[in-house]
């Protein structure tokens, strides 16, 4: 019961028995009367319902005290359970999150320097969110990847489609967007993938081609191979040799069971001749086209958005190992570099930076 006084949450024993003279059930506590009631052998009046009350009903409800809790067990039991189950949902809670408005904005960036601004809100399904990014970038649901402090949002969450909020991104963090091209996950039966990096030749009576390579890191990364016209095989790696001017593309297949166990990352790339005059402007739409080797299905492509000027080289797409599951996953990366075929210098650090400032996954 709770007393119409003080609000208090007592027994039933803690409220005094009904008077005969009074119509009413007793909503005012022990503690209360007490403390209200007159004192020095005096008369009262009920303090419910003004009925006069006698010397000798306010001695018996005073004599009640020495029986009753002047706080029910109980109830105060039941208030520290819930007192505890608060501060175990606020310690399990992402840091900040109880601090949180129910909405706010977030920045979602690209690995090519794109960003999003984007409004959610803490009551909001992941799945919301994404359709949200897919109507500002046409990056399909289904291809998109959030990740915040190196954690997938989608797989760290135990509901399939979390709460934003309980997702653990604070409202004015940037949240990487990886898209995924294809994944040799246990539901893919594609493990030999065919990579066509094409590109658009200018008009011109001088013949101007462009040097597709994959560039091979292991997790500290270290390169491992540089696989192009001139070195066209690397263990599960094969590269097709030259292009030509009626044929302006490059091949490269990966035979994802055939390579190197230290293997973590490959990054497939454009790159032109500046020391010979020659730079990205000097082409139209370079891109990749991802492949079923075996059958020619295409599975992807992506072809970056975007002007080039003086930029000597592109970097595509990059494969990586989930080092658990040791499935590979493509993802667009369409960051310009400086290097060439002749000094791949600036590329292994342009794709090395990538990997420790924590841009592929």
């Amino acid at each position: 019961m709770q007393c119409s006084r003080c609000s208090s949450k007592r027994c039933s024993f803690d409220f005094p028995e009904p008077l005969s003279k009074c119509k009413h059930p007793p909503s005012v506590c022990l503690t209360c009367l007490d403390e209200l009631l007159p004192k020095d052998s005096m008369p009262g009046k009920c303090l419910e319902c003004d009925e006069t009350l006698s010397v000798e009903d306010i001695e018996n409800i005073r004599s009640s005290l020495k029986h009753g809790n002047r706080e029910c067990a109980i109830f105060h039991e039941l208030d520290l359970l819930h007192q505890k189950g608060e501060q175990a949902r606020n310690e399990q809670a992402p840091a900040g999150a109880s601090h949180q408005p129910e909405e706010g904005t977030i920045q979602v960036s690209l690995v090519d320097g794109t960003r999003y601004t984007l409004s959610v809100a803490r009551r909001m399904r992941l799945s919301e969110v994404k359709r949200r990014i897919t109507s500002r970038s046409g990056v399909a649901e289904g291809k998109q990847r959030l990740f915040f402090g190196g954690q997938d949002l989608g797989a760290k969450a135990k509901d399939t489609d979390p709460l934003w909020g309980s997702v653990g991104v604070p409202f004015g963090q940037v949240v990487q967007l990886v898209i995924i091209m294809y994944e040799t996950g246990p539901n893919a039966s594609v493990r030999r993938l065919s990579f066509e990096l094409s590109w658009m030749a200018p008009d011109s009576n001088r013949p101007l081609h462009l040097n597709g390579t994959c560039i091979v890191l292991d997790s500290w990364c270290n390169v491992m191979a540089s696989v192009d016209f001139r070195r066209t095989d690397f263990a599960g790696i094969v590269h097709a040799g030259r292009s030509t001017r009626c044929n302006p593309r490059q091949f490269v297949t990966v035979d994802t069971a055939g390579l190197p166990s230290e293997c973590r990352y490959l990054f497939f790339t454009l790159s032109a001749y500046a020391p010979g005059g020659v730079t990205l402007s000097s082409f139209q739409d370079p891109a990749v086209h991802l492949q079923n080797a075996d059958s020619g299905e295409m599975l992807a492509s992506y072809t970056p958005n975007r002007r080039f000027a003086d930029e000597e080289a592109i970097v595509l797409c990059c494969a990586v190992k989930d080092e658990l599951s040791v499935d590979w996953r493509v993802q667009q990366i369409g960051v310009p570099s400086d290097g060439n075929w002749s000094y791949y210098g600036p590329l292994h650090s342009t794709v090395s930076k990538m990997v420790s400032d924590g841009q592929v996954f």
